[in-house]
């Protein structure tokens, strides 16, 4: 058991952090590129350094590297080489080291390297359907290079966030085998019971129980109504579970045409109602995805955390 994991299991809930995208449109930055977030690691490192460091701050025990979008072929396809590619993924870590060591939060801080799904580089929205193939390989060759680099970079988890295509799933929760570093899968949903394309929430949990090297499942960049079904059909059927997390969206919804979101945001206390039947279901790990903000982030810290 090493440092973080031995640190997570001592902790009865943990906020991780909220929205990057959204903090750095609030720093007044465009994210309407192919590359999004990513955008920003060439020319933007003292905004992003800000974001980290303003989540921990707020009360935040995790944050979460701006690496969503970052995959090697994506970096590639914007014009980069794969050198430069490599050099922007361990630049991201290093950004997010900078605002755990800039944040007067004087608590443990851990550095959490986020790996987007092969729907995100894709750009149309198929993070939220799932609707693509390929083949084990292939998955493994667009993820390999991104990973492989947040590792020797130094984070201290990695998260396979918003993964809606269950055979991506499966074959990189078990790429990452091979790494001495604890993971956490969390992925996108079309209901309550399915992954966004289809495939049963319970099997991807069986799945995912079967991998000594996960430590935490769950859901994200979803409607926040969705999680306490969502989490109901998790508990109900594994019992004795490992940890839970879930970091849905503000409420808002996204318009992969013009890359850009509807808001219908919850209220803070709307908000609030839901994070204590989730707390109540035995989730561990609570945060926020796209268009949750910073003031949220303490919102949260300080009604349920301090």
């Amino acid at each position: 058991m090493n440092k973080v994991t031995n640190w997570i299991n001592q902790q009865d809930h943990i906020l991780i952090d909220s929205s990057m995208s959204t903090g750095l449109e609030e720093r007044g930055l465009k994210l309407n590129s192919n590359l999004w977030t990513a955008a920003a690691l060439e020319s933007h490192e003292d905004l992003i350094v800000d974001v980290h460091k303003k989540y921990f701050d707020a009360g935040s025990s995790i944050t979460t590297t701006n690496t969503y979008q970052a995959s090697v072929p994506g970096l590639i396809k914007a014009g980069y080489s794969e050198e430069e590619a490599i050099v922007l993924i361990k630049k991201a870590v290093k950004l997010a080291d900078r605002g755990r060591n800039e944040s007067t939060n004087p608590n443990p801080k851990w550095l959490l390297g986020g790996v987007g799904p092969y729907g995100a580089f894709l750009a149309n929205g198929s993070e939220y359907t799932g609707d693509y193939s390929l083949t084990d390989e292939e998955y493994i060759a667009f993820h390999e290079g991104r990973i492989k680099a947040m590792v020797e970079a130094g984070i201290d988890i990695l998260i396979l966030e918003t993964f809606p295509n269950v055979d991506e799933l499966k074959a990189i929760t078990k790429y990452t085998k091979q790494f001495d570093i604890p993971v956490i899968v969390s992925a996108s949903l079309r209901d309550e019971s399915h992954l966004a394309d289809g495939s049963s929430l319970i099997e991807v949990a069986s799945f995912l129980e079967s991998q000594e090297h996960v430590i935490a499942y769950g859901l994200n960049c979803t409607k926040p109504q969705l999680v306490t079904p969502a989490l109901n059909v998790l508990k109900q059927s594994h019992p004795a579970h490992k940890p839970f997390i879930a970091f849905p969206n503000s409420g808002a919804t996204y318009n992969p045409e013009i890359k850009e979101w509807n808001h219908d945001d919850l209220s803070f206390e709307e908000f609030d109602k839901l994070i204590a039947e989730w707390l109540d279901l035995d989730l561990k790990f609570v945060g926020g995805c796209c268009c949750m903000t910073e003031a949220q982030e303490q919102h949260i810290y300080d009604k349920f955390f301090k």
